[in-house]
């Protein structure tokens, strides 16, 4: 009894498994490609790996319908639907990042869809098929085709996978035992004040001013009337000068005399006394006597 139980449902399995295979039914074109008769039994394949993807089998150069400016290849994957599309036929996704499950058509327009034996029939679409994507004026995607063939999908774009999102992978804690050493850096900084005092100002004559390269910088120097050098300090720059504070105290001014050049002597023997010209003789004026 236990016997004819077991066997009973082994076979009741067995027609369960045969039926699920006959709903899965593939069906095939003389060149190859392969449909399916539901969009989910045509997902169901992509998804596992057991899809055939189609291939075209004809050429044809891209045609220009009305409406539309420029087309340009790209492959699908990088195609994404308008939003007004994806809204008004109510589509879960607006990328092809998993390819697409379409409806098989026939001809229309002038170019061809697919063979006879796959109208009607859902068509498993490579997300990395090249397809002519046909723009309007304002570069906006209108429609794409099939690059090869040129031919047309189920509709002005062809119906995508929803590509499952890969759950990111857990974060571990790692515990992780550094050394931390203090590090010293010596540093070199020239302070400078922000504003300036003046305690004397020295108006000299500008041959009499000489600037001295130092090691501590450009030192000046002025020449006194005793023809002597003195190094009075560093010279006030436009920049000191904006930055000067205004005392109220009267600020001691030295005024450097300008040194005396002595004339020089001319020894008398050079000079060569001036020589003396002899007025011209007047000639008496001759007169004609009158008639």
């Amino acid at each position: 009894m236990k016997l004819n139980l077991l066997t009973a449902s082994i076979l009741a399995s067995g027609v369960a498994l045969f039926a699920n295979s006959a709903n899965a039914a593939v069906t095939t074109d003389s060149h190859g490609n392969v449909g399916y008769d539901s969009y989910d039994e045509c997902v169901t394949a992509v998804k596992s790996g057991e899809a055939k993807f189609y291939k075209p089998y004809t050429y044809e150069k891209p045609k220009l319908l009305r409406g539309e400016a420029s087309v340009k290849k790209m492959a699908l994957s990088d195609v994404t639907i308008p939003d007004g599309f994806a809204a008004s036929n109510n589509i879960a996704t607006k990328d092809y990042s998993a390819g697409a499950c379409d409806l098989g058509v026939g001809q229309s327009n002038g170019r061809y869809g697919v063979s006879g034996e796959l109208v009607g029939k859902y068509i498993p679409i490579s997300p990395d098929m090249p397809v002519n994507v046909y723009r309007d004026s304002k570069g906006n995607p209108v429609r794409i085709t099939m690059q090869q063939c040129d031919n047309h999908f189920g509709g002005k774009f062809p119906t995508p996978i929803v590509s499952e999102m890969k759950a990111p992978d857990a974060e571990v804690e790692i515990e992780e035992e550094r050394n931390v050493e203090p590090v010293t850096v010596s540093e070199k900084r020239t302070v400078k004040p922000t504003s300036y005092h003046v305690k004397e100002v020295i108006v000299a004559p500008s041959d009499q001013v000489e600037r001295v390269e130092t090691e501590s910088g450009t030192k000046v120097a002025i020449q006194d009337a005793q023809n002597r050098a003195v190094v009075v300090g560093e010279e006030a720059n436009r920049e000191v000068l904006d930055r000067v504070e205004q005392s109220v105290e009267e600020v001691p001014v030295q005024k450097v005399p300008p040194q005396k050049v002595p004339a020089q002597k001319v020894p008398a023997a050079k000079i060569q006394p001036a020589t003396k010209t002899a007025p011209a003789t007047q000639q008496p004026r001759q007169t004609q006597p009158r008639n």
